[in-house]
């Protein structure tokens, strides 16, 4: 049987204890969620930028950007070039509804390639550009594949004759909100506008 001059801690020290801890667990916690949903943004914002550089070094070389169709090679009018490894399941990403707001607009369209078949590789069988002249692929222009956004999804590049091309992300919620002719960026989208 203990005496009562052993040391110890009594059951009160320990509740004040976890309580502290507790408390300042609660106020902690949004701050570093914020920091990491930060992190992710700021993540996104520059690998987009970063696949932005390579579709114009692409462009500067080969003087069109990526629009070959990888089966056949013949161009493409509209194509909506993605990251990743995972083909990117159109639907989920430029349709359905938001958790609020209205429903993404269908005018994210075309055929849809890897973007690595155009700037890690040069094409695949019977799809390659042309590797002399002038206008000639002079790439890998990324140093490995191209990686899938910070939420696990591709990043999707929209190709056509005219108009704005984007490197978007969709973001947190997984739609892409912003139009092709938007000047900005909506939504919780993470973008770079190439042209």
């Amino acid at each position: 049987m203990r005496g009562r001059n052993e040391k110890g801690f009594t059951l009160i020290e320990v509740v004040v204890v976890v309580a502290v801890i507790a408390i300042l667990a609660a106020v902690l916690t949004p701050y570093i969620t914020k920091y990491i949903d930060d992190s992710k943004i700021a993540k996104a914002r520059n690998e987009a930028q970063v696949i932005g550089g390579a579709l114009t070094n692409f462009y500067k070389d080969v003087g069109d950007w990526p629009n070959r169709n990888p089966g056949t090679g013949a161009v493409v009018a509209t194509v909506l070039l993605y990251t990743g490894t995972t083909t990117p399941a159109t639907a989920a990403i430029f349709g359905g509804t938001l958790p609020s707001g209205p429903a993404p607009v269908a005018t994210w369209a075309g055929t849809v390639f890897p973007l690595d078949n155009s700037l890690l590789v040069n094409g695949t069988s019977g799809t390659a550009y042309a590797t002399t002249g002038d206008l000639s692929w002079k790439g890998p222009y990324v140093g490995s594949a191209l990686p899938a956004d910070p939420w696990g999804r591709p990043y999707v590049v929209n190709v056509a004759a005219s108009g704005a091309i984007w490197v978007m992300s969709a973001g947190a919620n997984a739609k892409i909100q912003t139009l092709i002719a938007d000047n900005v960026v909506v939504g919780d989208d993470v973008g770079f506008r190439v042209r």
